[in-house]
């Protein structure tokens, strides 16, 4: 594959990121009024990565440290999550979800699942088939490439 032809893969990543951003990730309801919209991504990001710190939290949501530490320390005073100290190196902390924090979270996506079976009923079968499929070799392509 040519130089040109890879830049055109990672232009249709990028713009496929900014779809999704607009067609999924945005339809995210808040439904928490203790939570701004930037806690509740906070959230999502925490339930959905198995291991996060507050650094890798603040290159996947493009924040700052200082914004970084806020929302965890409003998350932790609303207990939502709590931070766990690595057991080899005591200088990483890890942040997991409270049983509060995952409840809400569901209660999120439930919402969201809604919201998508409604945009994705415009849908026949067949296309339906198509996306699952799509969506699974770019997760499985994305392991690789990851690895």
């Amino acid at each position: 594959m040519s130089e040109d032809e890879k830049k055109k893969v990672i232009r249709n990543i990028a713009g496929f990121y900014s779809i999704f951003q607009k067609e999924v990730l945005d339809t995210f309801p808040e439904n928490s009024s203790e939570l701004t919209p930037l806690l509740s991504k906070v959230l999502r990001e925490i339930y959905y990565t198995n291991d996060i710190t507050p650094s890798l939290l603040t290159k996947r949501l493009a924040i700052t440290v200082p914004n970084t530490s806020r929302c965890l320390q409003q998350l932790s005073d609303l207990a939502y999550i709590i931070k766990v100290k690595d057991d080899n190196d005591r200088r990483i902390t890890h942040i997991r979800l409270t049983k509060k924090g995952i409840e809400v979270v569901k209660r999120s996506i439930s919402l969201m699942d809604k919201q998508m079976i409604d945009k994705l009923g415009i849908l026949d079968m067949e296309e339906l088939v198509r996306l699952s499929d799509a969506f699974s070799t770019i997760k499985e392509l994305f392991e690789k490439i990851g690895a």
